[in-house]
Parts: C-alpha cells; sequence; structure tokens
C-alpha cells in the first residue's frame, strides 16, 4: 500500500511537470513567431490592445506591439522572456 501511495504521488507530479513545461514551450514558440503568448495573463497592459506583462506559471514576458486595427505590421514586435525572474531572452522583430 505505501508503495502505491509513492508511485501515485511521483506520477502526478512527474505529470504535472510535463503538462508546465509544454505549457510554457507554447508560449515561447508563439513568441519566436512574434505571436501573443496563448497560456499567461496579461498584466499592466496598455491601451494599445496588448502591450504589456504577461505571467505564466514561474515564467513572464514583457511585450511590445501593433496592435491596433490601423497599424502597418500588426502583432509584437519586441518581448523580453524573464524565468522566475530572471531575464532569459529578448528578442527584436527586424
Amino acid at each position: 500500500m505505501y508503495k502505491k501511495k509513492i508511485f501515485v504521488t511521483v506520477t502526478v507530479v512527474v505529470c504535472a511537470v510535463v503538462l508546465w513545461f509544454a505549457v510554457g514551450i507554447v508560449d515561447y514558440c508563439r513568441l519566436h513567431r512574434f505571436q501573443k503568448p496563448v497560456f499567461c495573463i496579461g498584466t499592466n497592459l496598455c491601451q494599445d490592445g496588448g502591450s504589456g506583462k504577461y505571467v505564466g506559471l514561474g515564467y513572464s514576458y514583457d511585450i511590445e506591439g501593433n496592435f491596433m486595427p490601423e497599424d502597418e505590421f500588426p502583432g509584437v514586435t519586441k518581448w523580453t522572456y524573464y524565468l522566475f525572474g530572471v531575464e532569459m531572452e529578448t528578442q527584436i522583430r527586424d
């Protein structure tokens, strides 16, 4: 009985970590294509329709972009990736 509880606990933890990793990868890949993240919640957003800080589980992004309908090149133009509060990467659209 004790081994079964350990097995179930380890399985749940591993599944949670894999799910967290997959969600983070999806958001990261979308930003590499200069699109908004899917699994983050926008905080401190500007009135332009999307620029601001996006927070996920242990990671976040600062995003700047052209999100108004009249913008010539819509989408994300610059983003900075933070993992547990440490800046990891910055990308600027050419």
